[in-house]
């Protein structure tokens, strides 16, 4: 509802003839206030002065509306128009310029009406429909999900587990909308896009890249691909490229940098992956694990902020970066012709629903100049062609177009179908009268009213919108015959036909059953479902004769079989838990997992009940959040968790080297290690694991050097990593003091394996094995390719620094400590550090520095002022010499 500033004094003259009465009389009369009576000439009737005022009044307050009506035709409100040229007619039937603005709105404006209503209790996130008849819509607020609609049993038919806290990024599907992909929270889900029942988890997609632009599939839905990070701790970006039907990965591109240009938009078919970056460069990965993937430079370079490919993969819309106070402005890169038409507007718009989170409307259709249509507050405006705005009682959160429909869906969980309206066709006929008798007029109001939904109050001049079961019975009542006469050229009828086949309604709250009985199943609703107190009975009073028919009469799955299940789960009878696995249906595997692995370790089988786990623990709430408990979420499986955690860490300290160890410690490790029960109940790799950390544990300590091979040895074969294994056997050779052995192992640390798998240390150690070996020109060019390798790097500037100095760099030993400096040392070797930076400053001819470097070093610890000091310090005697110049 909105105002209407219609005072009609504010009218333009329009050049009509002004009767002879006084302008200030007529004013008056048009404002209600009451001046003096102008004199009249005795030559005219009164009743004919009259009527020429009311006559003038008229024309005056027609002009006015209808320059109302101009203006809300420029603000893009046809309804509003409609009604104010209503009122103009009905006040002055007579006027041309009325009747000729009203044939151009009905003639070129497209309505809408709505059609069905579904009112959910959550606010709306996402929508997505398939013809005929499938909707999807994303849940938020309290909680999150996703139901499938079935429009034709008006039915929900699938739900997606529920959970809360968690926001629906996005929602897409493959072409045959047999698959779909949901980004909620740190989880991406792939799902069957019809039980909406997970498939595989994909983990986290990278939150720089529109979804609907690189989560794609095959046409035929078989394959898909996007894009993820390498690993939880390393962003580079790889493509998993997997089977739809398992999620099982078929193929990974090679890692990208992180300095990378990022992914815009990307395609799969049968044969290939293609993505495109910003940098314009086209990545092609083909589906045979056994073709190499290759790039495809742009040939002129490119600054692409959005994209998106066609269906056929052949061409790219993009959103190309102009410059500094440049807009960014649209084209089209084809890689093949010829276009099959799946970018032009019509299709866009069919193909990507919107709504407030990324997709192509807020990014690569985010310029004015291309967006077809504005959604603000509660109001959907399409710009390409002139339509009545699609207006709801919410805010619109989401919104779907197909075919002659749009539907919207709000904050307050209405979702709404919005017919658009066929136009009128023009019709060879004679014109008619300027002047509109009562039946036309009456039949004018009546079908605008209907048409538009919208009614001018003349008393308020306000606008009120109209309920759609009266829009309907409007269509119904109105002479058609009479309307016809107003607008001769004009045929209404299949405008007419289409309103009057709309049957609004509001979805009956029985389609809404599934979802309530699901979030009751989730225990989602604020109202528990507990278990039955039998079962905790029999528990609590560890009946052992009781428990196996109070476990059969819980049932298969549900509140009182989940309680059972925990309940066994917290005791130390296995049967209790087999018996409650065999009466189970639909369990998660991870309540399984967890199961089985409690049964294997009462039962002493400390190996099954280990190797199911990794050493990073999983959390339960990032399981929840992947996998569908239905019927069994309401019992707590935290604390069984936790027992098996608990066994998993008593295991891995037993073979873990502490910190500070002492050599008793070391010696119960190396034994428990060597212990063939050992590998067994932990398994391979996380033995592998551990003989790897405790070899480089035991490579501190020169008397360990034995045992730092053995278990180096034994974890390679294991199949841990090459680089810590040999990284071990170098620290232990370099303890020892057998330079001439630990140089050629550190050299080939840091030439022949790939970076990432080197660290500082290793430029370090192979520097200081260098210099221990007679060569220091070797350690400085070490030294220097560790710096460029790591210029952010505190410490290893200071261990380079330590080495020139012994290597008798001093100029380049100070550069490394005055950059460790800028860089800021470990907090725990800033005293050593600042020595170190006294002594090379002297040595290099800096005593100024030296002295301001030495000060710092008092302040740090006053002792360093006296001689005494040195002597507790295992450094060569030339260094202790130039420190002792420094102290009195």
């Amino acid at each position: 509802m909105s105002n209407l500033p219609g005072d009609p004094c504010t009218a333009r003259r329009r050049g009509r003839k002004v009767l002879s009465c006084s302008l200030l009389a007529l004013t008056a009369l048009a404002t209600g206030c009451k001046p003096k009576p102008a004199p009249v000439s005795e030559s005219v009737p009164k009743p004919v002065v009259e009527m020429a005022i009311q006559t003038e009044l008229a024309t005056q307050l027609a002009g006015a509306r209808i320059d109302q009506a101009r203006i809300k035709l420029d603000q893009k409100r046809p309804g509003e128009a409609l009604a104010l040229l209503v009122s103009t007619l009905k006040a002055d039937p007579s006027s041309l310029e009325a009747k000729v603005l009203m044939e151009t709105i009905l003639e070129e404006t497209v309505w809408n009406a709505p059609d069905l209503t579904i009112p959910h209790r959550f606010p709306v996130e996402h929508i997505s429909f398939a013809a005929p008849s499938s909707m999807w819509i994303s849940l938020g607020g309290e909680i999150n999900t996703t139901v499938r609609w079935n429009l034709e049993t008006r039915q929900i038919e699938s739900v997606l587990f529920p959970i809360t806290g968690m926001v629906t990024r996005s929602l897409t599907f493959d072409p045959l909308a047999r698959f779909a992909v949901v980004e909620r929270g740190s989880t991406t889900l792939l799902c069957d896009a019809i039980s909406l029942k997970p498939i595989r988890s994909l983990g986290v997609l990278p939150d720089f890249v529109t979804p609907a632009a690189t989560v794609v599939f095959s046409a035929d839905g078989l394959l898909m691909a996007h894009p993820s990070y390498a690993s939880e701790k390393d962003r580079s970006i790889v493509w998993h490229l997997r089977d739809t039907k398992t999620g099982e990965i078929l193929r990974s591109s090679e890692p990208a940098s992180i300095h990378s240009s990022r992914p815009l938009a990307a395609s799969l078919d049968r044969d290939k992956l293609r993505v495109l970056h910003a940098d314009g460069n086209l990545l092609e990965m083909p589906v045979s694990p056994v073709d190499p993937q290759k790039f495809t430079p742009m040939p002129e370079p490119v600054k692409l902020i959005n994209a998106q490919f066609s269906r056929d993969g052949n061409a790219v819309l993009a959103l190309h970066e102009q410059g500094p106070h440049q807009p960014p402005v649209q084209s089209m890169i084809a890689y093949q012709d010829p276009d099959d038409g799946s970018l032009e507007l019509n299709a866009l718009i069919d193909r990507f629903p919107w709504s407030q989170h990324p997709n192509i409307w807020n990014g690569v259709m985010v310029t004015a100049e291309a967006a077809p249509f504005t959604i603000h507050e509660n109001t959907l405006q399409i710009l390409k062609a002139p339509h009545a705005p699609v207006e709801t009682a919410g805010v619109i959160k989401a919104a779907a177009f197909s075919g002659e429909k749009v539907i919207t869906g709000e904050d307050n969980g209405t979702v709404t179908f919005h017919r658009f309206l066929p136009l009128p066709t023009r019709l060879q006929a004679p014109l008619a009268s300027t002047s509109i008798n009562e039946a036309g007029l009456l039949a004018l109001e009546t079908f605008c009213q209907s048409l538009s939904g919208i009614r001018y109050n003349e008393k308020e001049r306000t606008f009120n919108s109209i309920d759609p079961q009266e829009r309907l019975k409007l269509a119904n009542d109105f002479d058609s015959t009479a309307l016809h006469a107003v607008f001769p050229t004009l045929d209404f009828n299949t405008t007419i036909s289409r309103i009057k086949e709309i049957q609004p309604q509001v979805m009956d709250a029985s389609a809404f059953q599934p979802l309530e009985d699901r979030l009751k199943r989730a225990n989602l609703t604020g109202t528990p479902s507990y278990p039955s107190t039998v079962v905790e009975e029999a528990f609590r009073n560890r009946d052992n004769a009781a428990i196996p028919a109070v476990i059969q009469e819980a049932g298969a799955s549900g509140p009182s079989a989940a309680s059972a299940l925990a309940l066994a789960l917290k005791s130390e009878h296995p049967e209790w838990i087999s018996a409650c696995l065999d009466n189970a249906q639909d369990l998660p595997p991870f309540v399984r997992r967890i199961a089985v692995s409690r049964i294997a370790w009462l039962q002493g089988h400390r190996s099954t009940a280990l190797s199911p786990w990794p050493e990073d623990f999983p959390k339960l709430q990032e399981i929840r959040q992947r996998e569908d408990w239905d019927g069994w979420e309401q019992a707590d499986f935290e604390p069984a968790l936790e027992l098996i955690r608990q066994c998993v860490l008593e295991e891995l300290v037993a073979i873990e080297v502490p910190k500070d160890s002492t050599p008793e410690q070391r010696k119960a490790v190396a034994e428990r290690l060597a212990d063939p029960e050992t590998i067994a109940t932990v398994g391979k790799p996380r033995f592998a694991l551990a003989c790897m950390k405790a070899a480089l544990a035991f490579s501190e300590h020169k008397e360990e050097s034995e045992t730092t091979f053995q278990l180096a040895n034994t974890a390679r074969n294991l199949g841990a990593p090459a680089e810590p294994c040999m990284r071990a056997e170098a620290l232990a050779l370099t303890a020892m003091g057998n330079y001439e052995k630990a140089h050629p192992i550190w050299i080939e640390l840091i030439t022949e394996h790939p970076l990432e798998t080197q660290i500082p240390g290793d430029y370090a150690e192979a520097a200081y094995t260098a210099f221990e070996n007679a060569d220091p020109q070797q350690a400085m060019t070490i030294l220097t390719t560790g710096m460029h390798r790591y210029p952010q790097d505190g410490n290893f500037a200071l261990r380079a620094g330590w080495v020139a100095i012994l290597t008798g760099n001093s100029d380049r030993g100070y550069q490394f400590l005055q950059a460790g400096k800028r860089i800021g040392f470990p907090e725990d070797k800033v005293e050593n550090a600042t020595a170190l930076l006294t002594i090379a400053a002297a040595q290099a001819g800096a005593y100024d520095d030296a002295t301001v470097y030495f000060n710092d070093l008092l302040r740090i610890d006053p002792a360093w002022a006296k001689i005494e000091t040195l002597d507790t310090l295992d450094w060569p005697e030339e260094l202790k010499s130039t420190l002792s110049q420094f102290m009195h």
